[in-house]
């Protein structure tokens, strides 16, 4: 749609200081055209201007944050223009919002209006996320991935950098860069070869296929022996080359990891932190997460002999797992003060307390569990399992009406009735029993038993109920 004579009338109300007027003008502009790039920064421009004449009071900040909630609420209901309009409403208020910004661009890549979503990560990148690092890093994700598809692999890779230059150990960013390096490269390579080799550009692209393949074998899976023994090669061989260089070493270390060479491994991570000793990822996380993947290969087996009727299996299985939840504990201890607000190392924290509570049923420890969730709960990626066990550690405490309060959140943010979806249904179920809410616990079960009758033992467990609640049985 053609909106360019409302962005003029615009245009003009915001020179002649009619600032309510052009706003409404620019957001009228932006539903007419989401997707508009100019409208929405012109629009973001006046409200700027607006809120450097007059700053937002305490009330006016109170409301931002019930807009941002409102735009939150859209986005995961995947109401996605409603979600922008709650997100500019915030705006309005302080555009410097960094999370409001946040917003609008991703319900504008869920709605597909992908030439604003880019622009408005852009300019949440160009701000550096208001100072914080963490939106900073998110926007650059977002933009890198908004760029690679748009086919426009060197300013992807370029985001890539910068976050990894924020955050040296994302191994997504990482991941990427090498990815796209191997596209640009063999895109450059089928280009030649198009060619018929013709020309300097050809020959110079030509004498760099060795490269190429390199990069492409680093990108690629490593599915067999073949492969394994050429990215160990190539890694020795560079390591021939800079004998300094720890992540070398690093990488080493991971190779033989993953060929499952663990004294190999300690070997190249004690190598690299002996050459990066300030660098606190060779000790609490590489070499103890080498520890973790020992340890946790031989409770697996003894697990599996335990199934089979192995009583002393059993036993033993019991002891190592526990000293193997122990272990990791005292990891992440290390690792949360090394990176206090990685979400990722807060979420494994939280498990490890949540597992050691229900093996020495420490109801302690539960509070330790619920401090990371409670943390971790505000980061998609971890939301919907920080929010079951936040739930389970409250009714193991006999907080009941809290554990309601956090398994009805979560399942508000599910739209698909999957196993995260059952597992919450379940929980909030066994919650309600105990609490003597027998009907209720029984409807809850019902809609789980509706779906899957295989699940859990939610067929005895509705059998159950059904007796109790016909029999007037209290819990």
């Amino acid at each position: 749609m053609d909106i360019s004579k409302l962005l003029e009338k615009a245009k003009e109300a915001a020179e002649r200081r009619n600032y309510d007027y052009a706003i409404a003008l620019y957001l009228q502009a932006c539903e007419l055209d989401p997707d508009s790039v100019t409208a929405r920064r012109e629009l973001r421009a006046v409200e700027i201007r607006v809120a450097k004449e007059k700053p937002p009071g305490m009330l006016a900040k109170a409301k931002l944050m019930g807009k941002v909630g409102q735009a939150h609420t859209m986005l995961a209901t995947k109401k996605y223009d409603a979600a922008i309009k709650a997100a500019e409403e915030a705006l309005q208020i302080d555009p410097g919002s960094m999370s409001a910004q946040m917003l609008v661009g991703r319900a504008g890549v869920a709605a597909n209006y992908k030439n604003m979503a880019m622009a408005v990560f852009e300019d949440v990148c160009n701000a550096k996320g208001g100072g914080d690092k963490k939106v900073h890093g998110e926007a650059l994700r977002e933009l890198a991935y908004l760029l690679e598809g748009a086919a426009r692999v060197p300013e992807a890779m370029a985001r890539w950098e910068e976050l990894r230059r924020i955050v040296p150990d994302d191994r997504e960013a990482t991941q990427k860069i090498r990815d796209l390096s191997a596209t640009s490269m063999t895109k450059k390579i089928e280009t030649a070869s198009a060619g018929a080799g013709k020309g300097s550009i050809a020959r110079t692209i030509s004498k760099s296929s060795d490269e190429a393949s390199r990069l492409q074998r680093d990108a690629q899976d490593i599915r067999t022996d073949d492969d394994m023994k050429a990215a160990l090669k190539d890694t020795l061989d560079d390591i021939a080359k800079r004998p300094e260089d720890a992540r070398l070493y690093g990488k080493l270390g991971d190779l033989y990891k993953r060929a499952e060479n663990y004294e190999e491994a300690k070997k190249a991570y004690e190598t690299a932190k002996s050459k990066d000793a300030a660098n606190p990822q060779w000790k609490i996380i590489k070499l103890d997460d080498l520890e973790i993947c020992k340890m946790t290969r031989d409770v697996n087996a003894l697990a599996q002999k335990a199934k089979a009727g192995d009583a002393s299996a059993r036993d033993l299985y019991g002891r190592k797992r526990t000293a193997l939840i122990e272990y990791k504990l005292s990891s992440f201890v290390e690792r949360e003060k090394q990176y206090a607000t990685d979400s990722r190392i807060k979420y494994e924290l939280g498990a490890c307390y949540f597992d050691l509570a229900e093996l020495k049923k420490d109801n302690s420890l539960y509070d330790q569990a619920i401090m990371r969730y409670q943390f971790t709960y505000k980061d998609p990626k971890f939301r919907q399992e920080s929010g079951l066990r936040m739930g389970i550690a409250f009714t193991k405490k006999g907080q009941y009406d809290l554990a309601l309060k956090r398994f009805e959140e979560t399942l508000g943010g599910l739209e698909i009735k999957d196993e995260r979806w059952k597992n919450l249904m379940y929980s909030k179920a066994d919650t309600l029993e105990l609490m003597g809410k027998l009907q209720d616990s029984l409807a809850a079960f019902l809609q789980i038993y509706e779906l899957d009758v295989a699940f859990k033992d939610v067929s005895k467990r509705v059998e159950n109920l059904q007796k109790k609640v016909q029999s007037g049985t209290s819990a």
